[in-house]
């Protein structure tokens, strides 16, 4: 499904999870639900031997707002893998920033309150400069509190409303104007339900032809028990550290079922992914989450996977081997 009408989007916004449970995104967003007991930082630190991905993290903890504090105390392993996909982009932009007199631009896909992407212009020097969207008004405070309006900018709407000409006119920096370098879903398309293909389109519109596009997905398994199985093991050993038996029960029957309906198959993304983009890598795996990296341009995604570090997680969340691995490439167009 393509190039649907205004009014189509719209009707489609509203009978989406996103829209449905927005009272449940308010409250935690704004801290009244579900936070964690304690903070959310890294297990495995003796195991991180990369000093820059050590500052990313130590940068992106104390500045999180709430929603991506419950995020980080949800997903196990994900604070380590931003920290380390952030180190990575740093390093990839700064000498092209340099090289073409203008910073490399981020676009995060229904992102919170933009902590990732705050942290990545910040710990870059500028050179990535990022924008976050949200359809989650309660997010923008938090934004406000921690961003530098000169690298990182919010907009609080839905990416299904936002295109270039809407972004034209609510962001005055011209830098935005152009396109993006770097677009990152945060876990976003499953609230909107299956059609990929056409969240796809709708959130890669502003990618520029050499960009790269991340999609964070927790994805459906042909396997319901091998599915409930990945959950036991994210809520016993991750979110137990953070939360109550009581308030993980509250986010499955509050949450997790509707968000279930809107998730697909690895093969299913894959192949939404390859109607849009000629390469693409796994990246990361954790208990039913997964990462990928996609890209028309074949030298710029090899060019990121080699400055990426090894994975970060514990052994117990992993279930795909090789975790690392090219799930795509064909010749575009």
């Amino acid at each position: 499904m393509t190039n649907r009408p205004a009014t189509d989007v719209d009707a489609y916004l509203q009978q989406s999870s996103m829209i449905r449970l927005a009272r449940q995104f308010e409250q935690l967003a704004t801290g009244a639900a579900q936070v964690p007991r304690q903070p959310v930082l890294t297990r495995i630190r003796n195991r991180i031997a990369d000093a820059d991905v050590l500052e990313y993290h130590d940068r992106l903890v104390p500045k999180a707002g709430p929603l991506f504090s419950h995020f980080l105390a949800s997903i196990p392993g994900i604070l380590e893998e931003m920290s380390r996909v952030g180190v990575a982009l740093s390093r990839l932009s700064r000498p092209r920033a340099e090289s073409s007199g203008r910073p490399c631009l981020l676009y995060e896909i229904d992102a919170f309150d933009g902590s990732n992407a705050r942290t990545l212009a910040a710990f870059s020097g500028g050179a990535v400069k990022t924008l976050t969207c949200s359809p989650n008004k309660a997010n923008e405070e938090h934004f406000d509190r921690f961003a530098d309006p000169a690298l990182s900018r919010f907009v609080p709407m839905s990416f299904l409303k936002l295109d270039q000409d809407v972004l034209r006119t609510l962001v005055d920096d011209e830098d935005f104007h152009g396109g993006f370098d770097y677009i990152y879903e945060t876990a976003a398309f499953q609230f909107y339900g299956k059609d990929r293909d056409f969240q796809i389109e709708q959130g890669c519109r502003m990618l520029r032809d050499d960009g790269l596009v991340f999609f964070l997905e927790k994805l459906n398994h042909t396997d319901r028990l091998e599915y409930e199985r990945r959950e036991r093991v994210k809520d016993e050993q991750h979110k137990a550290h953070y939360f109550t038996l009581e308030e993980i029960e509250w986010k499955r029957q509050q949450m997790l079922l509707r968000m279930y309906e809107g998730e697909v198959l690895l093969d299913e993304l894959v192949s939404s992914i390859g109607r849009h983009f000629s390469h693409c890598y796994l990246l990361w795996n954790s208990t039913n989450f997964y990462e990928f990296v996609a890209s028309n341009d074949g030298q710029r995604i090899e060019e990121f996977v080699r400055l990426l570090g090894p994975p970060l997680i514990e052994d117990q969340f992993v279930f795909e081997q090789p975790m690392l691995r090219k799930v795509l490439e064909r010749a575009h167009g």
